[in-house]
């Protein structure tokens, strides 16, 4: 039962033509293994920064399969070097998106808030929440700009 809907999804998944609407398919699994990974990495003490190059490092080569292949139909592993610089240039910027929603007071707004009670009770260090919850702030925009990125420099159509 379990393959059928497996073997249904993957049919599914193919007739979809638009890249985009594929990437963001693809970018909630990318998305949920990086993710997951950050949040261990600071569960376990790790700085933001060093998080999330932990986190980028072991999620390249699955993206880079799960993206090259799924959204832009591209099996050559000759665009490894430019899908590792894209990543790069992402890790400065989302590095710094981080740096600038730690300084400011966002992450005390969204603690001190009644509607995010719940987080307080994550088994997480208290002092590193701000951290998973500017992660998550900056997941969505960062995914619309690597698609763009990958798009234009990586996966082009040679004309």
């Amino acid at each position: 039962m379990k393959l059928n809907l497996i073997k249904a999804s993957i049919k599914l998944f193919w007739k979809i033509d638009n890249k985009f609407m594929r990437f963001l398919f693809v970018g909630v699994l990318n998305t949920a293994v990086g993710y997951g990974l950050f949040v261990f990495f600071i569960w376990i003490g790790l700085h933001y920064g060093w998080a999330l190059l932990c986190s980028q490092i072991l999620g390249v080569a699955f993206n880079y399969k799960s993206t090259g292949v799924l959204v832009f139909e591209s099996k050559t592993n000759t665009l490894v070097v430019k899908f590792v610089l894209v990543y790069v240039f992402m890790y400065s910027v989302n590095l710094l998106e981080l740096y600038l929603l730690d300084k400011s007071n966002l992450y005390e707004i969204i603690l001190n808030s009644n509607y995010f009670n719940f987080i307080h009770s994550l088994p997480l260090d208290q002092n590193k929440i701000g951290d998973v919850i500017g992660q998550a702030i900056v997941t969505l925009p960062n995914a619309m700009l690597s698609f763009l990125l990958f798009q234009a420099f990586v996966y082009r159509k040679k004309k």
